[in-house]
Parts: structure tokens; C-alpha cells; sequence
């Protein structure tokens, strides 16, 4: 299994959101499927964010992946942290893999937690639907006024999963999977992940 096409995994979800906006007459529903990270130019403060003020501000709590990797630590256990982990303006990009010395294609797993700023809107899920993508009822997520939506991918190896948990101020992007001898981080899991990071 390639690393970097499991890497790539959340730009196929928003790449199939797109193209299931651009089949939907709602014009506002295709331009919430922009990517997040066209607000580069926002600033972010160290104040407190509560769950109520679900806002960039939220980004400012996570100074390194290591404050992330308490919401998915059952299901890094053995992996390998990426170099290029961080946070920035952009948000926050972990990644762990799978140590190089695996030999086995059934050892491979990866694991991927984004946090970036949301665009002001979330999906519609009619429109979540019609791409492809199930949507996962959470009351915690649906309370603040968010959508939680996953798509399912197969391989010979392993079942892989990328989870999306958007609200209009945030959105928490989650690639895992189903694997053999492992906890599986599949959609649902995914959700109480991104919650747990969200502080929901």
C-alpha cells in the first residue's frame, strides 16, 4: 500500500464533495466545499475557546501533533510520528505511519488528523449524499450546528476511511481505516475523535 496515496485520502473526499456540489442546483452548498485553507491570511489568538465559539481561535491550542495524539492514541500505538507534523496558519497536519521496517503489507497502517479553519458554512447533506459520502448522525456535533459525513475505501490490505467533522468556524479532516490487528478508527470513531479535540 503506498503511503502518499493514503496521505492524499482527504483531498479525494473534498474532490468528490466538489464534484457532488457541482451536480446540485444549490449554488451556496458548492462554494461550502471549498477548501478551508483559503483563509490562510486569518490570525489566531491564545484565548480560551469554548464549545460554544467553535472559531479559529481553536488552532491556537494545538502548539505541536502532540497535542492531538491524545484523541487517536489507541489507534497510533506503534506507529511513527511524520518530520513534517506541525501547525502553522494553515492549521494543524499530523500524520503517523507505519515504521519502514514493516514487512508486511498487513502491518502497513497510517493514520492523519487535519484541523483547519472552516469557510463560514457547513455541507448540505443532500449534497454529502449525492457525492458519495455518509453522513453520521453525533448529537454533540449536530447541537453546535455541525455535519459529520465519511467516505469508505477498500483495499487488499485494508479498509480505509476519511472523516470529515465541519462546523462553519472549524473542520476536523481524520483518515484511518480497518485493520486486522488494530483498533479500528473507522467513521464513528473518527467522530468521538474529532469531538474529543474539539472539546465537545
Amino acid at each position: 500500500m503506498n503511503r502518499l496515496r493514503l496521505a492524499a485520502l482527504p483531498a479525494i473526499l473534498a474532490c468528490a464533495l466538489t464534484l457532488g456540489a457541482c451536480s446540485s442546483d444549490d449554488d451556496t452548498s458548492a462554494s461550502e466545499s471549498g477548501n478551508a485553507s483559503e483563509t490562510a491570511d486569518a490570525t489566531f489568538s491564545d484565548g480560551d475557546v469554548s464549545v460554544e465559539t467553535l472559531d479559529a481561535d481553536l488552532l491556537a491550542k494545538f502548539s505541536s501533533c502532540d497535542d492531538v495524539a491524545p484523541a487517536v492514541e489507541q489507534y497510533i500505538e506503534g506507529l511513527d510520528a511524520d518530520p513534517n507534523n506541525g501547525s502553522s496558519d494553515y492549521g494543524v497536519y499530523c500524520t503517523w505511519s507505519t515504521p519502514a521496517s514493516a514487512a508486511s503489507l498487513d502491518d502497513i497502517r497510517t493514520v492523519e488528523v487535519m484541523i483547519e479553519t472552516g469557510n463560514g458554512a457547513v455541507s448540505d447533506t443532500s449534497v454529502l449524499g449525492t457525492a458519495g459520502l455518509e453522513v453520521l448522525s453525533d448529537s454533540a456535533v449536530e447541537s453546535k450546528g455541525g455535519v459529520a459525513y465519511t467516505m469508505n475505501m477498500g483495499t487488499d490490505a485494508a479498509g480505509i476511511t476519511v472523516t470529515t467533522v465541519e462546523f462553519p468556524d472549524v473542520r476536523v479532516s481524520i483518515t484511518g481505516g480497518q485493520w486486522s490487528d488494530s483498533p479500528s478508527l473507522d467513521g464513528p470513531a473518527a467522530v468521538a475523535a474529532a469531538t474529543e479535540i474539539l472539546g465537545l
